[in-house]
């Protein structure tokens, strides 16, 4: 708990004091903090640790420690311990691996070696694992393989919004402004409506939820009227701006 609220510090002092330390749940929970804050090495380095007390790692460190690898940008480590997996800890790679390695080389722009590893794949790519490519493609404007990620999930998930959005993305990315269109054509011929985003925010222990035009919350009046009243301050309080400039 203190780990991944940031406190790691505590953390890892409460995972010292622990005297059974056989638990992998308790590695993958430190490791998942250390990652998620940015510390991909030190996680790593725990890892290491993990696996020298005799500790088994299980289908979910591996996860935990590609991820790690994965926004921390080292990607010789993510392949190094994800072609040991079997090797070493007798765990066969399934789908969520496959997709934190397609995370992993997708992020580093390594397109090549991703698609070699791809063809090693024991079964067929699922939606997942074509949503982690879409997704890296986006980041990286490979339109081409974007665009056989985008079909292909529209053929397993043609009521899914996900594809359509990510493919304009990449469309708009390039310029390829026709291309946008045509994409939003074939939603409205489908059908097929983007998801909302849902936005929390919590007052005085009070969670409330909102969504674009929303107009179901029971003070949506006084709401409403205190954006307009803050819109008409930013307004008077911008600075001018030259149209010519």
């Amino acid at each position: 708990m203190y780990a991944k609220c940031g406190s790691l510090e505590i953390g890892r002092r409460v995972f010292d004091l622990t005297d059974d330390k056989q638990d992998p749940v308790l590695w993958n929970t430190m490791i998942s903090a250390l990652a998620q804050h940015g510390h991909g090495e030190e996680a790593l380095n725990m890892f290491d640790d993990m696996v020298r007390s005799s500790v088994k790692p299980d289908r979910i460190t591996l996860v935990v420690v590609l991820n790690a690898c994965s926004h921390s940008g080292l990607v010789q480590e993510g392949v190094r311990n994800f072609e040991s997996m079997t090797r070493d800890h007798g765990i066969v790679p399934n789908q969520e691996h496959y997709a934190c390695l397609i995370d992993l080389m997708g992020r580093a722009g390594r397109f090549d070696q991703l698609m070699n590893q791809l063809k090693k794949l024991p079964c067929e790519l699922d939606d997942r694992l074509w949503n982690a490519i879409l997704g890296v493609c986006r980041i990286h404007g490979n339109m081409e393989l974007g665009r056989k990620a985008a079909e292909r999930l529209i053929e397993l998930e043609p009521q899914s919004s996900a594809a359509y959005v990510l493919l304009s993305s990449i469309y708009a990315a390039l310029g390829k402004w026709e291309l946008v269109e045509k994409v939003r054509r074939l939603m409205d011929e489908r059908k097929v409506k983007k998801e909302r985003a849902i936005s929390w925010i919590e007052i005085e222990n009070n969670v409330h939820t909102f969504t674009v035009s929303n107009r179901l919350h029971p003070l949506k009046d006084v709401i409403y009227s205190v954006l307009e009243q803050l819109g008409s301050q930013m307004e008077e309080d911008a600075p001018s701006i030259d149209p010519e400039r």
